[in-house]
């Protein structure tokens, strides 16, 4: 029997040479004879912890976006300020994302081709965006009940300022430290005009 360090060293090595096969420049399709000659494990080691390629594929997906709502968790749990600096602090996260190069690189790993096109992409997608959004409503439904959100339906909303702050960050280029700040403003200002808050200033 594996021990359970080397058993989970090597799901750790075959995701991180999935990343690395996907981020670097290729012709075609990653096959998967080179998913494990740069993971240095077997076929079996493989089917141990993943049914197929796009199993894997979807794996790199769930990690990543787990991280992010694990980030935008901890906004919601920490409840520091009032409801609208829980806001700023949670569109914060979702732009904070951009502007690291290596999580960067990750998100686009894992919107690359090959990855949406993995069998059960979008159920994946559309939970890991509903799981972010949950910490959005937890923020909203403590600013309706103090009243500084007199006009937000928090599960209406959430969805709303999270695809618009989802769809602002796709167009954006994240080496341009001034436009982000300046399209986090914008997406902040549309949240609190949304939920009837009195914006800053």
């Amino acid at each position: 029997m594996q021990p359970a360090a080397d058993h989970n060293d090597d799901r750790r090595r075959i995701i991180e040479a999935a990343y690395r096969c996907l981020s670097d420049a290729h012709p075609g399709p990653i096959l998967m004879s080179e998913i494990l000659r740069r993971a240095q494990v077997s076929t079996r080691a493989f089917y141990r912890h993943f049914e197929s390629k796009d199993d894997l594929f979807l794996a790199l997906l769930r990690q990543e976006c787990d991280a992010l709502v694990a980030d935008v968790d901890r906004v919601a749990a920490a409840a520091l300020g009032t409801p609208a600096e829980q806001l700023a602090a949670w569109i914060g996260e979702m732009f904070d994302m951009c502007a690291d190069p290596q999580r960067r690189l990750q998100l686009t790993v894992i919107d690359s081709d090959e990855v949406r096109a993995a069998k059960g992409y979008r159920e994946t997608r559309a939970r890991a965006q509903a799981d972010r959004e949950r910490s959005l409503t937890t923020i909203l439904c403590r600013g309706r009940a103090d009243g500084s959100f007199p006009l937000t339906e928090p599960d209406i909303d959430a969805v709303a300022i999270s695809s618009l702050a989802s769809r602002v960050l796709a167009g954006q280029d994240p080496d341009d430290a001034h436009a982000l700040k300046q399209a986090q403003a914008r997406v902040l200002d549309f949240a609190l005009r949304a939920v009837g808050a009195v914006t800053a200033g």
